[in-house]
């Protein structure tokens, strides 16, 4: 299982690195990335916004990854102080979830084991998909 991080800060990686300690393997890019338009193989992402979703324009963000992508890849946005709008417009664009406190471990934990757990949901479901149409 990949994990791409997207985030400037160096502190949410090595706060990710951490919680994914050797179960996941662990990419990490700054918003460059976004620019360049080549993404490494990776099935989840993290997104981290911090207390910038205005400036950084997470829905493009969000769009711009699932364009490349695909619509299904699964995102967390990691966010900091945001409001109520911020949280809508992430989750509208398309994110599968979102957190406000990347420093609470256990939560931070709990999301992302709910991402990978999510990507091996839509996994098992093309997988099925795929074995339907075969038997037809």
């Amino acid at each position: 299982m990949i994990i791409l991080l997207i985030s400037e800060r160096k502190e949410i990686y090595e706060t990710t690195e951490r919680i994914v300690d050797r179960k996941y393997s662990l990419i990490w890019h700054s918003y460059d990335i976004l620019n360049e338009g080549k993404f490494p193989k990776t099935d989840v992402i993290i997104v981290d916004f911090g207390k910038h979703v205005d400036d950084i324009g997470a829905f493009e963000v969000i769009i711009k990854i699932k364009g490349k992508l695909g619509h299904m890849i699964p995102i967390l946005a990691l966010m900091e102080e945001s409001s109520p709008q911020d949280i809508f417009t992430i989750l509208r664009a398309g994110a599968y979830d979102y957190l406000e406190d990347s420093q609470n471990i256990s939560e931070y934990c709990k999301k992302i084991d709910e991402l990978i757990l999510w990507e091996w949901y839509l996994d098992c479901r093309k997988d099925y998909g795929e074995y339907i149409d075969q038997e037809r």
